[in-house]
């Protein structure tokens, strides 16, 4: 197995090397354009070493690095009050006088000659893009010592140089010259984008603020290509007026795009001197408008718009002179002196008509179309009725509440209590209808007409109108804040002419595919790399047509027409190309890979029409064709349990044994993402068991590698050895692990080697010199990130069969599906950049329907999910049970969180950018710790924290009493909390009321320590029937079904951390009924956020999506509304 006999050979490096290389690109945007510049990692590890010496420690990226990370457990957010005490206390250093040492030159960027020459190698710019070389004063942090002052790594190139946790000591901010190169701001939005998907992964990689700006840049490219953009003119205080081109940001998806680009800047981003007191928001909005004023500009330059105004007078024409300043570089506006008044207002009421005025208000105008009713049995027949276009009242609430004309203008006045109801009283629902009703008149003439009405309730369209308001005249209404609603088939590609590609293959059982073991060559014969013959054929809603058919359908005329009860469009253009195409492709051979990327709109089709997908029959029927109704799973035949399994299967666990084995068989990799607790641990286990009963020589199975999160290592080891005894596993960790050819010839005789991410990483050459015969990934989420070196490692491992394994539904995070799908099917979904064009961007940005179900259908295939919840899979789990505790704070806790409340409030009010967001931040945690106790408050701040007594919380007064009867009862109860410290304080209070000493696990325990812990729980021991857990340490990856209650003493912001936690005893061994308790503070920030995630709003979305992020962008006045405590809510819980 060693590398002189590796069929996978190719160029690889050894990752010191890259290391050594390596850059870190960043981006900065300063004087109207973008910067970019790089850290040099080889200089950056010369500069590091010669100003702290050989003495100081370095922690390599390996499992010593990921036990000290875990070791080092802090607030969520902020620093605690510890943290944040001066580096000069910290350090024990006297104060230095930092305004004394002169700014220095960064002693690692690499030099801007060097940038442009590898950026114009990459592709990533061309020479028209680069405006030159500039230099750009930044604030950063240093690190003094006696000999010196050095810039400090950013945390990207401390990753990447194993950079020492001890070196957070002695850190000062200090200004330092940086040279960059710096790109025209008419191609910055280009070349942002060009950045991440064109530098050379193995020499590069990017920063946090380059990433943020490219993610901005991304921004602008989206808004010029679907034209979201609009002439603007300002004046200056010199008079002069200019035209710009303005980024449209008004309606709700891209405003709440950039909100939360907003919220996850980096604080870089505002260390530019040049900038000046310059916050988040002030950059971000200069750099969207001068990338998109600048690119529009270079656009309609080079495609000679300016050519359009040489006869034109544009002193006298306002119009010319505006378009004049939109057209040229100097962005200029012509005018008569004294004209620039006049010419103002007319612009600003022009461009006042764009406003989006509807989304500013409670009620908007709806139209519906509704398609004419027939009484005919024919399915084919075309109504002759007229379409009807109902107007309607629509609020923006959620759900909305709809006011139909007919009441609006009801005697009674029905539309105006609806009105009333949702607070609009200022004007009634006829003066709302008809204003809209004129608004939508200006961008659809039809509508004039229905205001000469008395009671306008609607029009009637033929059906040549109709259509033409459907394709044409529906898409200006919804840009302008009007609610269109229209049939549900229109839209979807089944209403149009359409293609499917017929594959045909051979029957399986004609089939020979090998036996297991077969050894290299033979495994795999069958799979996507297989040549199959391929036709398309021509449908028209779901029923297959000749084009000739067809082309009798369009000769009548009617753009729409019914086939078999639903309307299909007719375009003349899909009726010629579709017969060309037909005429000119008739079928061929083609890879079952192309086949599957071409028919779901990976690869770019030549076929003028939709594609809807592949109809296969034979053995590619079988892997990629259509799934069961019922079970939502493909019907492969269920295999035996294999003979040495210490255990007995479920039913839906030999349908994930078989379903893995199906695909292993073809050469295929495979996801299972089954529901957390559903066994997908000893499915893994039954099929390395499965192959080798199945092998005709066992000995030519090779060594599965399977790497894990480093806190579920001890319960692989312990899974094996109950469920597969027989099988030998090796644990890959630790300081005295194997190495060299020592571990080589162990991995050879050895059937698992259990490793870590993070060895995976620091050991990667050793593992590459091994062809594995599986890699094996658990907790797959953790390669969701596909730049990272981590990512890249595990990539680089030879192997012919790939299994990831994971409980997050992959299929709802793309960035993290295609990158789990990249690990097991390599290239199957394209480069991430394409992936994200074609899918991601459609899906996430303009939920495309069709976009998302194309990718369902191509990655259905590869990804098994069951859930618990499914009466299919569980029959026998027993009932979980769900309350929440409201508890009254006691009232030192609510003076606490009144004069914490209050601190905030009067500090904010002052406060801009970074600093406010901080501020909040930390208020934040504070009154997170005073709901848990208020000595935990009181510790963090540095103050006396008191007896700790339960009595002096409502949350642990409460969990006492409870916990008493678990006790009592004898059962046995997880608590989890996200802080540490809490869970200190909890073992007092539990070891003093009833005299036991509860089990604690955090992210400082030791694995082995770890293991003892669980152990010990699960064995039912009587002395500790609790089991306190810190949140981010026990969370996942831990079976812990002897507990039959879980408490959550501290809320996490987004249930699904919740449900993990819960899931370590509601899960498959668990046979008692399980008793979750959500404890909350009455009246309290806990509440309110309990509140807007049970009723799913938009801003509990918001919540979820970010943390707690989302707080720092509310004004001070809902902040007030947000985080004051309640007092009526008090006064109502108290007893």
């Amino acid at each position: 197995m060693g590398s002189h006999h590796d069929p996978f050979e190719q160029e690889h490096h050894v990752a010191s090397e890259v290391a050594r290389r390596m850059l870190v690109f960043h981006t900065a945007w300063a004087d109207n354009g973008i910067h970019i510049w790089a850290e040099s990692a080889s200089d950056a590890r010369l500069a590091l070493n010669d100003l702290l010496g050989p003495g100081s420690r370095e922690i390599h990226a390996g499992d010593d690095l990921e036990a000290t990370l875990e070791e080092i457990e802090t607030d969520p957010g902020v620093a605690s009050a510890e943290e944040s005490t001066s580096t000069t206390e910290r350090s024990g250093h006297p104060a230095r006088q930092l305004n004394s040492i002169p700014t220095v030159d960064h002693a690692y960027a690499a030099s801007p000659r060097a940038l442009e020459s590898l950026l114009l190698d990459a592709g990533v710019i061309t020479e028209e893009m680069v405006e030159g070389s500039s230099t750009l004063t930044m604030r950063l942090p240093h690190r003094l010592n006696d000999d010196g002052l050095l810039v400090e790594p950013s945390e990207r190139l401390g990753s990447e140089l194993g950079w020492s946790l001890d070196s957070i000591d002695g850190l000062e901010l200090h200004p330092v010259r940086i040279p960059l190169l710096k790109i025209k701001a008419s191609h910055a939005a280009e070349c942002l984008v060009r950045l991440e998907e064109g530098l050379p992964a193995k020499d590069a990689t990017l920063g946090h603020d380059a990433r943020y700006w490219i993610e901005t840049g991304r921004l602008v490219l989206e808004l010029l290509a679907e034209q979201r953009f609009i002439p603007t003119m300002i004046q200056q205080r010199d008079g002069i007026l200019r035209a710009n081109w303005l980024p449209w940001l008004n309606d709700r998806e891209t405003s709440a795009r950039a909100a939360h680009l907003l919220s996850s800047t980096p604080a870089i981003v505002c260390a530019i001197e040049e900038n000046g007191d310059s916050d988040a928001w002030s950059l971000m909005e200069n750099a969207l408008r001068t990338m998109c004023d600048r690119a529009v500009r270079r656009i309609l330059i080079a495609d000679d718009y300016p050519d359009a105004l040489e006869d034109r007078d544009l002193l006298a024409d306002q119009h010319a002179g505006w378009l004049s300043g939109l057209l040229h570089e100097d962005n200029a506006i012509p005018v008569i002196h004294g004209g620039e008044a006049q010419i103002l207002r007319s612009a600003r009421q022009w461009i006042s008509h764009l406003d989006d005025r509807s989304a500013s208000r409670m009620v908007r105008l709806c139209l519906q179309l509704s398609e004419p009713f027939t009484t005919s049995d024919d399915p084919d027949e075309v109504p002759t009725g007229p379409w009807r276009l109902s107007f309607h009242l629509v609020t923006t609430d959620d759900p909305p509440i709809v006011i139909d004309a007919e009441q609006i203008w009801d005697p009674d006045s029905v539309g105006d209590r609806m009105l009333s109801q949702i607070g609009n009283e200022s004007e009634t629902a006829a003066d709302v209808l008809l204003a809209e009703l004129a608004r939508a008149a200006r961008l659809y003439p039809i509508l004039e007409s229905s205001l000469e009405d008395a009671s306008p309730c609607g029009i009637d369209l033929p059906l040549a109108k109709a259509y033409e308001f459907l394709r044409e005249t529906r898409p200006i209404l919804q840009e302008s804040g009007i609610e269109v609603l229209v049939p549900s088939w229109w839209g979807q590609v089944r209403s149009r002419l359409a293609a499917h590609m017929v594959v045909d293959s051979q029957p399986l059982s004609e089939l020979e595919n090998g036996q297991w073991g077969a050894g290299p060559g033979r495994e795999g014969e069958l799979g996507l790399h297989t040549l199959i013959d391929y036709s398309w054929q021509i449908t028209l809603g779901d029923k297959p047509v000749s084009v000739e058919e067809f082309r009798k359908l369009a000769a009548q005329g009617a753009p729409l027409v019914r086939i078999n009860g639903t309307w299909v469009e007719i375009r003349e253009e899909d009726v010629e190309g579709a017969a060309k195409f037909i005429e000119e492709h008739p079928g061929g051979e083609m890879t079952v890979l192309e086949a599957m990327r071409l028919a779901h709109g990976v690869e770019k089709a030549e076929i003028p029409i939709p594609i809807l997908g592949m109809k296969a029959t034979g053995w590619v029927a079988q892997i990629f064709g259509e799934i069961d109704q019922e079970t939502g799973e493909r019907t492969i035949e269920n295999l035996e349990q294999p003979e040495l399994f210490q255990g007995e299967l479920r039913p839906y666990q030999l349908s994930g044994l078989s379903w893995l084995a199906f695909l292993d068989r073809f050469g295929l990799g495979a996801c299972l993402a089954d529901d957390m607790g559903l066994g997908k641990t000893i499915q893994l286990i039954a099929l390395l068991q499965h192959e080798r009963q199945q092998a005709a020589d066992p000995a030519h199975i090779g060594p599965t590698l399977l790497v894990v999160p480093m806190s579920v290592l001890g319960n692989w080891k312990r899974e094996f050895s109950r469920f597969a005894p027989e099988l030998t596993v090796h644990l890959q960790h630790g300081a005295t692990r194997p190495l060299g050819d020592e571990f080589i010839e162990l991995a050879e005789k050895t059937d698992v080697i259990v490793t870590t991410y993070a060895l995976v990483t620091r050991d990667q050459e050793l593992l590459r010199n091994i062809n594995w015969w599986r890699v094996t990934l658990d907790e797959a989420q953790h390669i969701k990130n596909p730049p990272t070196k981590q990512t890249a490692a595990i990539r680089s491992l030879k192997t012919h069969r790939r299994i990831a394994l994971t409980g997050t539904p992959v299929e709802n995070r793309l960035a993290e599906l295609w990158s789990i799908m990249e690990f097991c099917c390599p290239g199957f979904l394209g480069s991430n950049g394409d992936f994200r064009k074609r899918f991601a961007v459609p899906i996430e940005r303009h939920r495309d329907e069709r976009q998302a179900r194309r990718l369902r259908e191509l990655v259905q295939p590869f990804i098994l999910r069951r859930l618990k919840t499914d009466p299919n899979v569980i029959t026998d789990l027993p009932p979980l049970v769900q309350s929440k505790q409201n508890v009254t704070p006691s009232e030192e806790q609510v003076q606490l969180y009144d004069a914490v409340v209050e601190e905030m409030l009067r500090k904010v009010d002052s406060a801009e950018g970074i600093r406010r967001r901080g501020l909040v931040l930390a208020s934040l945690v504070k009154l997170k710790q005073i709901c848990n106790h208020p000595a935990h408050y009181l510790e963090s701040i540095g103050l006396e924290t008191g007896e700790i007594d339960p009595l002096r919380s409502g949350k642990s007064t409460r969990m006492m009493e409870m916990l008493e009867e678990v006790t009592a009862t004898q059962d046995r109860a997880l608590i989890f909390t996200q802080y540490r410290r809490m869970g200190h304080l909890l073992v007092s209070m539990i070891r003093h009321a009833f005299d036991i000493e509860p089990l604690f696990l955090h992210g400082g325990t030791p694995q082995l320590r770890r293991d003892q812990l669980v152990d010990r729980f699960q064995s039912k021991d009587p002395s500790c029937p609790i089991f306190i857990l810190s949140l981010k340490a026990g969370g996942v990856g831990l079976n812990l079904t002897a507990a039959n209650h879980v408490f959550h003493y501290d809320r996490w912001w987004n249930p699904a951390v919740e449900n993990q936690a819960t899931d370590r005893a509601f899960r498959i061994g668990q046979d008692r009924t399980v008793n979750v308790h959500k404890m909350i503070s009455a009246g309290t920030l806990e509440e309110r956020i309990d509140q807007m995630i049970e009723q799913k709003t938009e801003l509990a979305a918001r919540i979820i999506g970010a943390g707690e992020s989302w707080l720092t962008e509310l004004s001070t006045g809902q902040l007030r509304d947000i985080l004051s405590i309640r007092h009526e809510t008090l006064e109502e819980s108290s007893p």
